[in-house]
């Protein structure tokens, strides 16, 4: 019995994995809360997906640099000491990753209509606030 349930936690994680990764996705590109109310045309979609996917090519071998350093794990959950050493390493990455958003978000903007652009930049506020309270 206990072989049979520790077997099925086993590959019930690795279903889950999968299907988490999945549903991290979908909350990017212009299907997600924070475009969900600008009333986005097809086009506009499809232009806004091409910049995401685009920057998210642009930063995964950042990110992949950063879990290098930090040994695999999340900058918050390092110890003080450990972020004060990896610091000088990831700082320029960081820069970097703030950059290529920055790049996105324009590109984005310049798509959207003058009324889309506000409410998206509305809903840009506040979804930043809502990340910071969690």
């Amino acid at each position: 019995m206990r072989m049979t349930l520790a077997s099925l936690i086993v590959v019930f994680g690795f279903a889950v994995a999968p299907i988490a990764a999945q549903e991290r996705s979908r909350n990017r590109g212009p299907d997600n809360a924070v475009f969900e109310h600008l009333g986005l045309t097809p086009d506009q979609r499809d232009k806004i997906k091409a910049i995401q996917d685009q920057a998210q090519q642009q930063n995964a071998p950042l990110r992949e640099q950063i879990q290098q350093i930090t040994g695999g794990k999340r900058f918050r959950d390092l110890t003080p000491e450990q972020r004060e050493s990896f610091k000088p390493q990831i700082e320029p990455i960081r820069k970097q990753l703030m950059e290529n958003r920055k790049k996105a978000h324009e590109q984005i903007s310049a798509i959207l209509t003058p009324d889309q652009r506000k409410q998206f930049e509305h809903e840009m506020h506040e979804h930043r606030g809502s990340r910071k309270e969690s």
